[in-house]
């Protein structure tokens, strides 16, 4: 067991979160909890078994400083290989007129550092040109509860004072298991302005519903089914001072990533035989098999569909006149037409961006099938008069 974890654990960047012993947060029903083999395999998979501690814990800071930070993206955003609603929060710091400035990243609560990562790109460089790669990419893992973790990711340094207790060298390639203590409010690394970075959090006391076959995840990412809204977990005055940087109005106000809703179009799909959620060798780019219909995660009415491949790398689409609604979109409404455009909404503002006409791609055909399947085939610069009917280049899709 061990062993799969280590092996899924390097090849993922680990990703984790802050938890709380809460029965509820805004998209998790009252009274539901965790899958026993999912929490076994996150305390296994970040703290080797070894998670003490009990919540609830609240969070005393956000990993900036408020006056650090110029805004923060809501979870569920579709962009690039995120082909499927992200599941954390974006944390964007000020930029200076000193290119160089470095922004201290804190502790959000008492804890462990118990993973240290300087996460490789692929030999010949990342294989989708949309995905950004950095020289230095340092992901954080920490414990702090048996419950309880959180994670920052893309640091670009570690501080001096947990450096010294890693007993390694830090460099490209396998995490380092350590458990070095912090307090909430030390300085773990640095981010450059203008720059972003994630931050997650995790309940396991929580189970998101919002996932037709949670079991996706088992492979990777099982932490997805527990992840949080952040602000939740935060006390005033700083909640309020947070959620003012904060663009999405709409509850959950810390964004929405599980749309599946069974027999409907809504939600996160993968091609047959491309290995679900995990895709096939842990490969670097698992997203290209991922297909997602599901809403803006700053401007919850206007629909968006992600695809992981279309021609080359991941795409992101609006549908021109917003319509139909994938939750609305099943078995009995036969073949669906969506024109696709290019998006044009402010991911600061979730308002249009001003001044930048349409720009049409193309038709999206596809079918709700029984079996939790569709079939979806992409029509590049047609007009939906267009398009009659799938050919043998249509694909199917699963959950």
């Amino acid at each position: 067991m061990f062993q799969r974890l280590l092996a899924l654990a390097s090849g993922l960047g680990l990703l984790a979160g802050v938890c709380l012993s809460l029965a509820a947060q805004a998209s998790v029903p009252a009274g539901q909890t965790a899958r026993p083999q999912a929490v076994a395999d996150l305390n296994q998979m970040w703290s080797q078994g070894k998670a003490e501690g009990n919540g609830p814990v609240r969070l005393a800071t956000f990993p900036l400083r408020v006056e650090d930070i110029r805004h923060i993206n809501p979870m569920g955003s579709m962009a690039s290989g995120h082909t499927t609603p992200n599941d954390h929060l974006s944390l964007v710091a000020k930029e200076s007129q000193d290119k160089g400035k470095l922004y201290d990243v804190l502790a959000v609560a008492d804890g462990r550092v118990v993973i240290i990562q300087w996460r490789p790109n692929p030999v010949g460089g990342q294989p989708d040109p949309t995905v950004f790669d950095r020289a230095v990419d340092l992901k954080v893992t920490v414990e702090h509860a048996a419950t309880c973790w959180s994670y920052v990711d893309h640091l670009v340094e570690l501080d001096p004072a947990i450096q010294k207790q890693v007993g390694g060298e830090l460099k490209p390639g396998q995490p380092f298991w350590v458990r070095i203590p912090v307090k909430a409010g030390q300085v773990i690394g640095k981010v450059r302005g203008g720059f972003t970075f994630d931050f997650a959090l995790i309940d396991t006391t929580v189970t998101r519903t919002g996932f037709v076959v949670p079991e996706q995840f088992q492979k990777r990412d099982p932490q997805k089914v527990h992840v949080v809204d952040p602000f939740d977990y935060i006390d005033e005055p700083l909640r309020t001072r947070m959620l003012a940087l904060n663009p999405r109005k709409t509850k959950p106000l810390g964004g929405r990533i599980d749309y599946d809703i069974d027999g409907k179009l809504v939600g996160n799909w993968y091609r047959k035989g491309t290995g679900g959620y995990a895709g096939l060798d842990r490969r670097w780019d698992y997203w290209v098999g991922h297909l997602a219909f599901a809403y803006h995660h700053v401007d919850p009415t206007q629909v968006i569909i992600s695809i992981g491949e279309l021609e080359g790398r991941a795409r992101q689409f609006q549908v021109r006149g917003n319509a139909p609604d994938p939750a609305k979109v099943g078995p009995e409404d036969g073949v669906v037409k969506y024109s696709l455009v290019a998006p044009r909404i402010d991911n600061r503002t979730g308002k249009p961006l001003a001044g930048e006409a349409e720009q049409f791609y193309g038709v999206l055909l596809t079918r709700v099938l029984d079996g939790r399947k569709i079939r979806v085939e992409v029509f590049s610069g047609k007009t939906p008069e267009e398009v009659k009917d799938f050919t043998q280049a249509a694909l199917v899709y699963e959950r």
